[in-house]
């Protein structure tokens, strides 16, 4: 072979190497979208059922009345919020806030722990309101990995995203009451 020969061959290796490159950077990028998506999809499925709990609870009469009015509040403004973001992420926020107002006594919790009906549904909200804060960190990890490839220098030139939508995290208030929470683990 002679010079120009294997300076081709270089070359020809060379593109081959970086239409691979892109190739597989795209790839990565449209799985992380689709990470994002998907965790995004649990969030919003775990903070539905957390508010449907929420209002169960409370309805159940074994909460003082304004225990239960509060929860229903707080259930109601969640499920009911229009879809903007701000809007979501404080009627959520404000739900768990009011159910560690009423959930963050180990005496009161244990007090409704004597009803079956209402340890069983105390038990599930329990899991819930800790899948909800588990939920929200994958869903931020998963939006930070996403940007983070998404402002590399050769994602941007060559427009790898497409006309994808910019990852965003999630922020809001998500942590359970302390005793809830112990419930959960402990009847675990």
């Amino acid at each position: 072979m002679t010079g120009w020969q294997w300076l081709a061959l270089g070359i020809v290796l060379l593109l081959l190497f970086f239409g691979l490159y892109i190739r597989g950077l795209a790839a990565r990028l449209d799985r992380l979208h689709l990470r994002v998506d998907a965790s995004a999809a649990v969030l919003d499925t775990r903070l539905e059922r957390r508010a449907a709990l929420t209002q169960e609870v409370a309805l159940q009469g074994s909460l003082d009345p304004v225990s239960a009015v509060l929860l229903l509040d707080a259930a109601s403004a969640a499920q009911h919020s229009d879809r903007s973001e701000a809007a979501r992420a404080t009627a959520e926020s404000d739900l768990s806030a009011a159910l560690r107002a009423v959930f963050d006594d180990d005496e009161s919790l244990a007090e409704l722990m004597d009803d079956p009906d209402m340890k069983m549904a105390l038990e599930e909200l329990a899991e819930v309101c800790v899948g909800v804060a588990l939920a929200r960190r994958f869903a931020n990890d998963a939006a930070r990995a996403a940007v983070a490839v998404r402002r590399r220098g050769i994602v941007r030139a060559l427009r790898l995203a497409g006309h994808a939508a910019w990852p965003h995290s999630r922020d809001l208030d998500d942590a359970p009451p302390d005793a809830l929470s112990r419930f959960a683990l402990d009847s675990a």
